[in-house]
């Protein structure tokens, strides 16, 4: 691979596989409760239609952005101003690392809005756009293909390595997939990975690499790990 130059990272691919999981355990098949798709942060409720924008517009004069609206232990709220051509609301949760974007124009309407898995900056769920009078226009499916949802894949990576989990103390997961809207032909897999752990988990990173674990968006499978090892 050509080398990148300056804080560009260069990855290094080493793979070999794992003994695949015979079938999904119950409690890892798809409902909300699991994936979380009750949880507010999913929905666009009545009061996030429109926003007041004339309510910040003083302070974004002072400050371009963010501005806070709220931030405890589980949630954070922030509004973002665009150069007058709107609002960007930034919705986190903290618990399951997940933001929800909503875009409102200039006089506070909702555009669109779509939610992110920050660890990874995955798209999950679905993105909706709006027209003017608040009706839906257009929904884009993320997870389009998939049977397997986000956490679950995580729940699934728990099981398999719950060892390394436990003995480097992960705190944290690297969420990617394959998007079948953009690459239609593309199989639909997560690539999970483990993040945040002690000591040992830094050296280990260090000398082998992260590992990521690659789960069939269907079935629930384990089909192979790799892992990736960064250089400056």
């Amino acid at each position: 691979m050509k080398a990148l130059k300056n804080k560009f990272f260069i990855f290094h691919f080493s793979f070999f596989i794992l003994l695949s999981c015979s079938s999904i355990p119950k409690e890892y098949l798809t409902n909300d409760d699991i994936c979380h798709y009750n949880d507010p942060i999913f929905k666009i409720t009545k009061d996030e239609m429109t926003f007041n924008v004339e309510k910040y517009k003083s302070d974004f004069k002072i400050k371009p952005g963010p501005i806070t609206i709220e931030n405890n232990k589980k949630f954070k709220n922030e509004v973002w101003t665009s150069n007058n051509r709107g609002l960007r609301n930034k919705q986190t949760n903290k618990k399951l690392n997940i933001q929800k974007l909503i875009r409102y124009d200039s006089l506070g309407k909702i555009s669109y809005s779509y939610i992110t898995y920050l660890n990874g900056n995955a798209r999950i769920g679905k993105r909706t756009y709006f027209d003017l009078q608040g009706n839906i226009t257009k929904v884009i499916d993320y997870e389009k293909g998939y049977k397997i949802c986000w956490a679950e894949a995580i729940a699934i990576v728990k099981q398999i390595a719950k060892k390394d989990i436990k003995k480097y103390q992960i705190k944290a997961f690297y969420v990617s997939r394959n998007d079948l809207n953009e690459f239609p032909t593309a199989k639909p897999v997560w690539t999970i990975g483990l993040m945040n752990g002690n000591e040992k988990f830094s050296d280990q990173k260090d000398k082998k690499g992260n590992i990521r674990y690659v789960i069939n968006g269907i079935t629930g499978k384990l089909i192979n790990t790799f892992r990736v090892k960064m250089t400056y």
